[in-house]
């Protein structure tokens, strides 16, 4: 793949695995709420999973993986925010904190040649996933965790 903000899109990915990692772990561990917990925890599974298939594409490719820095405290600062506001406030900046990194990932998935289109189309279709999560839980649906749970479950 060759286009000018190729390596920039790429590195955005791992600085969003580990900055939404961080966010959801600090969320998840500072809520009171048990549901809210357990829905934090599946989005930092669903991170950790993305993270973890990033560093696979990135060996099996060989390319160089480069530690993202300052992202992770920004995520527990953020989590630690996320976890003390009203629900719907923290469901609203949840939704829209993935616009950018969709516009990167969608960019990799246009540009992907065919053995990298499932890679970049994962990564695309996790971002929509948290964005499909925040929506229902701002519309009250119950199904929530629907997208997020298949992506963990490998569907």
């Amino acid at each position: 793949m060759n286009y000018p903000e190729y390596q920039a899109d790429l590195q955005r990915i791992h600085e969003s695995e580990v900055y939404g990692q961080a966010v959801f772990d600090t969320a998840a561990r500072l809520t009171r709420n048990p549901e809210r917990k357990a829905k934090w925890l599946a989005l930092k599974a669903l991170e950790a999973h993305t993270l973890q298939r990033y560093l696979d594409y990135m060996a099996s490719t060989g390319q160089t993986v480069l530690e993202p820095k300052g992202w992770a405290m920004k995520g527990r600062a953020e989590g630690a925010a996320l976890a003390v506001m009203p629900w719907r406030l923290a469901m609203t900046l949840v939704r829209n904190a993935t616009g950018p990194f969709q516009e990167k990932f969608l960019r990799l998935k246009t540009h992907a040649q065919k053995q990298e289109q499932d890679f970049f189309a994962y990564v695309y279709a996790h971002e929509k996933a948290i964005e499909a999560f925040a929506k229902k839980e701002l519309a009250r649906e119950p199904d929530s965790l629907k997208g997020v749970e298949s992506l963990l479950r490998g569907k």
